[in-house]
């Protein structure tokens, strides 16, 4: 609670610092497209029950779609200024692992899958974000954090490989439990002249909630459960983007 308070009375410092004769704000209309990696591993003790099991996620997951914002920015000067707004993207990660097809409790022999499982949320964020170059040449580098809503989460895995040929299972769910509800992130990047900027982004938590668990199949001998994600030790995203801004002041004006 205190580390906000200090956020907002650095943000009122500001702007009482600078003159009022140099604001100018607008909004700007962005879209972007996503370049997602992951860190993920499993708990040891998943690694020592199950010996035979893998995970490699080094996989790129590439998305286009749905990605949107909307900003104000507000310029305090030609030099430095912020921005907030609102922006829902879809965020998530793949994996290739190699996980047991029954759940066994004990050291006995198992059999094994591969699998290639895909997931990801639709995030509605907030961002603030200070900014810093020369803004009538629209060049600028900007950094910030964000705080992001999950609402709809998907899930989607193919059996038996790692390049998609095998048999497909899906799931969709509204406000689920398999990630946490709230998300917040650290980002930066590079504003370049024409529109285009290149921006990094860091979840400061784990994607997945690893106490997320299916009673029901765990009992020794049932078929192992994919979406069980107790077995995950980690699972930190990041994302790499592309993206494009407009200034749309003139769509608002008479």
């Amino acid at each position: 609670m205190n580390s906000k308070k200090y956020i907002l009375s650095l943000i009122i410092i500001i702007l009482f610092i600078f003159p009022v004769t140099a604001q100018n704000i607008y909004p700007v209309t962005s879209g972007e497209i996503i370049f997602g990696q992951n860190t993920s591993s499993f708990t040891p003790a998943f690694g020592q029950q199950y010996p035979g099991a893998a995970l490699d996620g080094s996989n790129v997951r590439f998305t286009i779609f749905f990605h949107l914002g909307q900003y104000i920015h507000y310029d305090l000067s030609n030099k430095f200024g912020l921005y907030s707004g609102l922006a829902v993207r879809n965020v998530g990660m793949i994996t290739d692992e190699t996980l047991p097809q029954t759940v066994t409790l004990t050291n006995q022999t198992v059999a094994y899958s591969n699998y290639n499982i895909v997931r990801r949320q639709y995030m509605l964020g907030i961002p603030l974000a200070f900014k810093v170059g020369s803004f009538k040449d629209n060049f600028y580098l900007f950094a910030g954090g964000e705080y992001e809503l999950a609402f709809v989460y998907k899930e989607k895995y193919w059996t038996g490989t790692f390049d998609r040929s095998g048999a497909k299972t899906k799931e969709v769910t509204w406000f689920g439990n398999q990630t946490p509800t709230f998300l917040p992130s650290l980002f930066g990047g590079i504003q370049f002249p024409g529109g285009i900027n290149l921006k990094f982004t860091y979840y400061m938590t784990d994607f997945l909630d690893n106490s997320y668990k299916l009673a029901q199949n765990s009992q020794e001998g049932s078929i192992f459960d994919i979406s069980d994600l107790s077995r995950y030790e980690s699972s930190q995203v990041f994302l790499f983007s592309l993206c494009w801004q407009f200034n749309t002041a003139s769509l608002f004006e008479d």
